[in-house]
């Protein structure tokens, strides 16, 4: 029987060969298809290019006594110390202190100059500090040797005719120091919620 059914070309092993290529080969071209698929790109805050606008799409309340104004969960915080540096937090920061309550109102702010910078959130005893100047007129870093916690910032260094007490807007995070990045324009959106908004150059 085996003879005559190889003697038809009658063969089990055939199709089962045939499936198991073709399975293997497909296997071959979905895994190149997700290689080859580009990856989304990330955005920073610290990408933002002097001469884009700020924007204050809601009035901001600086408490009395207080010179910052401060945004975390796309909520504001009026209670100082409130801010949960472990969590991406925005401050717009003014020149001067009231001794009541003052008022940001909504209104465009020129960005005048962006700079990233790294400061010790929590760390060992005589740790060394070290200020090291970047290559770029608009960076600066500040490096230290067994920190435990950065606390990884973002400064928009803010201008206006109208409002001259501004000063700039400070967004940062606090990171272990082996996990430590900057701020995704994501997490700056998540934190300034609809307080906020930043204009590319030119934008109306």
């Amino acid at each position: 029987m085996d003879f005559a059914r190889r003697l038809m070309g009658c063969n089990d092993t055939a199709p089962t060969m045939k499936r198991l290529i073709l399975l293997t080969a497909l296997s071959f071209l979905l895994v190149g298809c997700a290689t080859n698929s580009p990856k989304e790109k990330k955005v920073y805050l610290s990408d933002v290019k002097a001469g884009s606008t700020l924007r204050i799409n809601s009035p901001l309340t600086v408490p009395a006594g207080e010179v910052r104004a401060s945004l975390q969960f796309s909520k504001q915080l009026f209670v100082p110390g409130q801010v949960n540096k472990y969590e991406p937090y925005c401050q717009l920061v003014v020149n001067t202190i009231d001794k009541t309550d003052k008022e940001i109102p909504a209104m465009d702010f020129h960005i005048r100059r962006v700079v990233r910078d790294e400061e010790p959130f929590s760390y060992q005893k005589n740790t060394g500090r070290t200020m090291i100047a970047s290559s770029s007129n608009d960076l600066s870093y500040l490096t230290s040797s067994a920190i435990t916690t950065w606390l990884i910032k973002t400064y928009l260094y803010l201008e206006s005719e109208q409002y001259p007490d501004i000063y700039r807007l400070v967004c940062g995070q606090a990171w272990d120091s082996y996990l430590s990045r900057r701020m995704y324009m994501s997490e700056f959106n998540d934190a300034a919620g609809p307080y906020l908004s930043i204009l590319p150059g030119g934008a109306k």
